[in-house]
């Protein structure tokens, strides 16, 4: 009970963090930047990012409802030998219950799970300068951040759009240098730009919700959205407009420790939320993993170098 409470005092700070980081104590007016905003007289990767926004903002409603049917039709059948009567009524009924229920669980799901201590700003004095800079150029809120102890290089990015949670790893803190931190930095903050933050965390926690059927590889990325890694490596390399350093953090986290006894990264739980980090092939090295797969970190590392 003691840690589920400190969990709820420190997710709270985090969005209190986030809001008062932003503009006007909410989400602030997304800002039209003309590096990344989209031109109909420009052509280029980045032109897809409002298509791609307008899908990744779609996405949670369409599969909460999808999931709640599943439930309604299934919750009506067993009502038949009762009455059919009841059964659309009751079907419709169950479909918006579960799907408001899955809407307020999804995406807090995977940071229960993963944790980290909320830090204050001033605290990671190094992130925070360059959070702010590039919290600017892609016109979005700065979000909060999470701390975990963990010597493995690796960070993610996880919540709703009001209150955004980037989480990092004590690993990567201690060994990237400040153009590497940079590059992964702006590949998170453009999951946001590409309104991907909510859509992959919901995506993740109904993975765990599907229990060991969600911890499937195709299953569970399907669900957190496939090409993700790669969709933010593209929009983040553009608008930095140095692919080289996010490539050669990359490099550093497949040549990084591998998880240790108690790592977050070596339990059964990374499985289904492994896409929500910026190196989700953690144990997973070897050229015949990354065959197909555009969001292998091998994969993305080789096609950064060669821009």
């Amino acid at each position: 009970m003691a840690k589920s409470s400190s969990n709820r005092r420190d997710n709270s700070g985090g969005q209190r963090r986030a809001r008062n980081r932003g503009r006007n104590g909410g989400r602030p007016a997304e800002r039209q930047i003309s590096a990344i905003a989209p031109s109909e007289m420009v052509h280029g990767p980045l032109t897809r990012v409002d298509a791609l926004r307008r899908r990744n903002h779609r996405w949670p409603s369409k599969a909460y409802l999808c999931f709640g049917l599943v439930f309604g039709v299934v919750g009506a059948l067993i009502c038949i030998p009762i009455s059919m009567v009841v059964f659309v009524p009751l079907g419709i009924l169950v479909t918006i219950f579960v799907a408001w229920l899955l809407s307020k669980w999804a995406p807090g799901g995977p940071g229960r799970l993963i944790g980290g201590a909320i830090v204050a700003t001033g605290q990671v004095p190094r992130v925070d300068v360059l959070l702010d800079a590039l919290s600017t150029t892609f016109g979005v809120m700065t979000p909060a951040i999470a701390i975990l102890d963990d010597d493995v290089i690796n960070a993610g990015m996880y919540g709703t759009r009001l209150a955004p949670t980037i989480v990092m790893t004590k690993g990567i803190l201690e060994h990237l240098d400040l153009i590497e931190l940079e590059g992964v930095l702006a590949h998170l903050l453009a999951h946001e730009r590409l309104d991907a933050v909510q859509r992959g965390s919901a995506g993740a926690g109904l993975a765990l919700l599907l229990g060991p059927l969600g911890r499937r590889e195709r299953i569970a990325h399907r669900l957190t959205g496939p090409n993700r890694l790669w969709e933010a490596d593209e929009v983040a390399a553009l608008t930095v407009r140095y692919p080289r350093g996010l490539a050669s953090a990359l490099a550093k986290m497949e040549s990084g420790p591998l998880p240790g006894p108690g790592s977050f990264f070596a339990s059964a739980y990374y499985a289904p939320l492994r896409w929500l980090f910026i190196d989700p092939s953690i144990l997973r090295r070897s050229d015949d993993e990354a065959v197909g797969d555009l969001d292998a970190t091998s994969v993305r590392r080789r096609a950064l170098a060669e821009r």
